[in-house]
């Protein structure tokens, strides 16, 4: 699919032509001063002004990004802005609060029924974070838990408190924390009920 060139000239007539695929291949010679190319990698309009192409901030919906990369958008002014203090890694699902990393909420995770010794249900790296709050939920049957897990570590040891609510029974669940191997790891046991616990979680994490 190719991009469309539209011109308003006089009197309001209307010219296509074929687009181009980056904006390197605007081309530079044979325009004139009002005319407007779509470029299909940014998904901008451009006008030439005489000498140069221009972007509209139009085609995608946005204008040029304001920096730095990662930084989420706001208005300031009428004019896209971006700061440090407020980034998205879209890779790790992180949203970064000027050093309060919130991570976005998990798929369900599978908390095994009749689990006597401790397994990890989750771990995150010890130098990186020092204090979290892990928000989360518990489904076991009919028994729901709603609550936090504040841990702190000191690259060696970790401590871990934080209340709870149940709904209809315990769910049966205990968790605790250990660093080993770098990371905090998040470990849990299991009583018998002959049900597995479906576990979701976010992490607010001091950066």
């Amino acid at each position: 699919m190719s991009s469309v060139f539209i011109r308003l000239g006089q009197g309001g007539s209307v010219s296509f032509k074929d687009g181009v695929a980056t904006v390197g291949d605007l081309p530079i010679i044979g325009n004139s001063p009002g005319d407007v190319r779509s470029a299909l990698d940014t998904k901008l309009l451009y006008i030439w002004d005489g000498t140069a192409w221009s972007s509209t901030g139009g085609g995608g919906g946005g204008g040029t990004p304001g920096s730095p990369s990662g930084s989420i958008q706001f208005n300031t002014g009428g004019v896209f802005t971006g700061n440090a203090a407020l980034t998205w890694d879209n890779s790790g699902k992180v949203l970064n609060l000027n050093g309060l990393a919130i991570r976005a909420l998990s798929s369900s995770i599978s908390l095994i029924d009749n689990q006597v010794a401790p397994l990890t249900a989750l771990s995150f790296p010890v130098a990186t974070f020092n204090f979290s709050i892990i928000e989360y939920s518990l489904t076991r049957s009919t028994s729901k838990q709603v609550g936090m897990l504040f841990i702190a570590n000191d690259g060696t040891s970790a401590t871990l408190a934080g209340p709870f609510a149940d709904l209809n029974s315990d769910t049966g669940i205990v968790f605790s924390a250990l660093v080993t191997g770098g990371n905090v790891e998040l470990q849990y046991t299991s009583s018998s009920t002959g049900f597995n616990a479906a576990f979701r979680y976010s992490i607010r994490q001091w950066i």
